[in-house]
């Protein structure tokens, strides 16, 4: 189970070409990609566009498919209807493993289908279409989204400070330690990243 969900995330190697072949909505003998900046390329499957995907996971997608694509998550939390669902990769940053989590709730009233609602990582495979990823400054950030906002901070398990803030109107939240970028969240447009009933991270502390 955990090579299918590496594998629909381009975090594996030859296992990712193969899944290809028996996608329906891929070309099994190429693999799209779009330009990022003089020399740069993304594929489709570590593409980040704001407000809208990560990779082949979509907001608003039913998350029974995003279950056939990813299989059931490592780890999670859920209540009243809602759920975060985290799947850990087999690459890392900084000694811990990467994750990818989706924020999940019911699309109406009927609840009958949970859709995602948001979309976190913290790998640096994945990147916006000019190349934005983990790893940046919160300066260089302010610079590719200039109406990004400070909304919040936390004191993680180690007692850093996790600093929150959200490009409200681009649909793309952020998460800085020391100075970086650790994460990267996509939600819908013009909806903040914190309007969640539930924590990614209880154990954080919030300070601010």
């Amino acid at each position: 189970m955990k090579s299918i969900k590496i594998m629909f995330f381009g975090l594996g190697l030859s296992l990712a070409a193969c899944q290809s072949s028996t996608n329906s909505q891929y070309k099994s003998d190429s693999i799209a990609s779009i330009e990022s900046g003089p020399g740069k390329i993304v594929d489709e499957r570590f593409l980040i566009v704001p407000g809208h995907s990560v990779g082949e996971i979509s907001l608003g997608e039913d998350m029974q498919e995003v279950g056939k694509k990813l299989g059931r998550p490592d780890a999670g939390d859920a209540a009243m209807g809602k759920a975060w669902g985290i799947w850990y990769s087999n690459d890392s940053t900084n000694g811990q493993k990467n994750e990818l989590a989706i924020y999940s709730s019911y699309r109406d009233t009927s609840m009958r289908v949970k859709d995602v609602k948001q979309i976190r990582i913290t790998s640096g495979k994945f990147k916006t279409q000019d190349g934005y990823t983990t790893g940046q400054s919160e300066y260089d950030t302010k610079l590719k989204f200039p109406a990004m906002e400070k909304i919040s901070s936390y004191l993680n398990q180690q007692k850093d400070t996790v600093l929150v803030y959200d490009a409200k109107q681009d649909g793309i939240g952020f998460e800085f330690l020391k100075g970086k970028s650790i994460s990267l969240t996509i939600h819908q447009i013009n909806q903040s990243v914190n309007a969640t009933y539930l924590t990614l991270h209880p154990e954080w502390k919030l300070i601010e």
